[in-house]
């Protein structure tokens, strides 16, 4: 005869047999397990399902990471007596979960619509989110971030209040752009881009394409040696050292090429790219074209001999040398 508890003993047993795979395969692939935890809101009638949904769909796409289920996360928080929302209110310990590396949660604290008045009355979503990425092994927290999106989703040409009839589904969208700059932010925090290859003029970068854009611009800075908190012995940073601003070119699944504009120093396999944000990349964007407008203008005038020669070459090392400081 069988026993009628059978199923549930099948059924256990089959779940613990997929956990481990899952996490077999993750250690195979190199890749650190990641769960995304409940996020709570500031607002009573907002679902964030479509935010959690936003950062897992964004962790795949990084292909950095192995996500693990939502159903998985939560009979680990059963397991411990722990529910999603003490986590995030900070009740009880974060820590104890088998085969979780890292534990990503936070609060929704703002959604908004307004209407502003331009040349159309035009209707503003705003969403913004505080986030949190523990180490779970450790307890201890390796990334908060602040993030906040908005856009105009609806406008008007008459009187009519533009956000008449738009509903918070409207947000999706900034939900998906601030998923991304979560992860790329968790990523850069915990992987940053690095060198993968270096040839006389390109390099290959590890993240490809959903990570990294085409045209956009990194800074390449060596690790200096590391230096310590004199007493607590906790290793609080190392010197970094900038040594050449390349652009991304090409972009590939799992890595991208980029070309090496400026460089005043060997490359490295392991040096780290950093990304910059819009305002840091409009600037260098001014100054690298400043950089080649004096460049062109030496090169002319040393080339006929003009005795401007030595005044442009030295606007140009000035202007190409700053980038680079």
């Amino acid at each position: 005869m069988i026993p009628t508890e059978f199923p549930k003993v099948v059924k256990s047993v089959l779940t613990v047999v997929f956990f481990y795979l899952l996490a077999f395969y993750a250690i195979a692939q190199n890749k650190p397990i990641v769960a995304v935890s409940a996020f709570e809101s500031s607002f009573q009638n907002y679902d964030t399902s479509n935010i959690h949904t936003a950062i897992e769909t964004a962790i795949v796409q990084s292909g950095k990471y192995t996500l693990m289920e939502r159903r998985r996360l939560d009979e680990l928080l059963a397991e411990q007596g722990k529910s999603a929302s003490g986590l995030v209110k900070g009740s009880g310990e974060i820590g104890g979960f088998d085969g979780i590396d890292y534990l990503i949660y936070g609060r929704v604290t703002n959604v908004a619509l307004s209407t502003r008045k331009n040349f159309l009355q035009q209707c503003e979503a705003s969403f913004a989110i505080d986030v949190r990425v523990v180490d779970v092994e450790s307890g201890e927290i390796r990334l908060t971030k602040s993030v906040s999106q908005s856009d105009d989703v609806a406008t008007s040409q008459n009187d009519q209040d533009p956000c008449i009839g738009v509903t918070f589904a409207s947000l999706s969208g900034l939900a998906d752009d601030v998923a991304r700059e979560i992860v790329e932010a968790m990523s850069q925090a915990l992987f940053p881009v690095k060198l993968a290859k270096v040839t006389d003029d390109q390099v290959y970068l590890n993240y490809g394409e959903g990570f990294l854009e085409k045209g956009e611009l990194l800074k390449i800075a060596s690790m200096g040696e590391g230096f310590l908190d004199p007493d607590t012995g906790e290793v609080l940073g190392a010197e970094e050292t900038l040594i050449a601003i390349v652009q991304v070119e090409d972009l590939r699944a799992k890595y991208s090429i980029a070309t090496i504009i400026l460089q005043n120093d060997d490359l490295n396999v392991g040096d780290v790219a950093n990304r910059l944000d819009s305002e840091d990349s409009k600037k260098l964007q001014k100054a690298l074209a400043q950089c080649s407008k004096d460049s062109t203008r030496a090169a002319k005038a040393c080339d006929r001999g003009n005795s401007s020669c030595d005044w442009y070459r030295t606007a140009a090392e000035v202007s190409c040398g700053a980038l680079l400081d």
